[in-house]
């Protein structure tokens, strides 16, 4: 089982004390440091490295939001903003918070954004595997969709695409659709680029799964089962050259 390091910051008692016990119930979670205001998270972060932060969004000193845009994107901790206002939902997940929770905490949507928590890391470690020898990545070989109380997995080779699902994907597999609760861009960073091709700001496209390439301004991909996906202008001369084979 893996550790997930934790760091609480809220500068309201009672609210930190909430997040702990919520928390403590999950055995792989480990609570390293509780702040009150940004710049001792700011300190807390760079001495405890931890891999997810529980943020309020108003603090003294410096705010969530301003704690959350200073770390490192990809590789500094994840972050879940736990805050009595819904109007940051749009920066927070601008500064790509894992989930924006509002208070009152209910332990079924607090579990569900620590289940999220767990996937980013999961695919997080994945990308970041490197094979010694060849350097390459390694990618992942399935991906996992929570569907009430199981986790479903979905072999790559089953997939057509996946599509934004407004902050997180959804993948297409044999005419079934199911949730990945990922951001697209940190999915697209776990599958290999031989293989899936992001040819829109809100798809990744299986490749052999291409029959057709639509040109012109409605330039897309028409897929097997006749599904044409759109491609964006500025990935048109990307997918010319992943997808000459297919237009002669």
């Amino acid at each position: 089982m893996t550790t997930i390091r934790a760091l609480i910051a809220d500068d309201e008692a009672l609210s930190r004390r909430l997040v702990h016990q919520l928390l403590e119930r999950h055995d792989d979670v480990v609570i390293v440091a509780e702040c009150e205001d940004g710049a001792a998270t700011n300190e807390a972060i760079a001495t405890f490295e931890p891999d997810v932060l529980f943020l309020d969004v108003r603090m003294p000193l410096e705010s969530g939001l301003d704690v959350a845009r200073r770390r490192a994107a990809r590789t500094g901790p994840l972050v879940v903003f736990v805050t009595a206002f819904d109007k940051f939902a749009l920066p927070a997940f601008e500064a790509d918070a894992v989930d924006y929770l509002t208070k009152p905490l209910t332990e079924e949507r607090f579990d569900a954004a620590l289940d999220r928590v767990r996937e980013r890391l999961r695919l997080r470690r994945l990308a970041a595997a490197v094979d010694v020898d060849s350097e390459q990545p390694a990618y992942v070989s399935h991906l996992v969709s929570r569907i009430g109380s199981r986790d479903v997995i979905v072999p790559l080779e089953t997939i057509d695409y996946v599509e934004a699902d407004d902050v997180y994907a959804a993948i297409v597999s044999r005419g079934k659709r199911f949730l990945i609760r990922t951001p697209l861009d940190a999915l697209e960073r776990t599958l290999d680029p031989k293989v899936f091709a992001r040819v829109h700001r809100s798809y990744i496209v299986r490749l052999d799964r291409v029959r057709a390439v639509r040109r012109g301004p409605s330039a897309g991909l028409v897929l097997e089962d006749g599904v044409v996906i759109p491609v964006s202008r500025r990935r048109r001369a990307l997918l010319d050259t992943l997808t000459r084979p297919l237009a002669t």
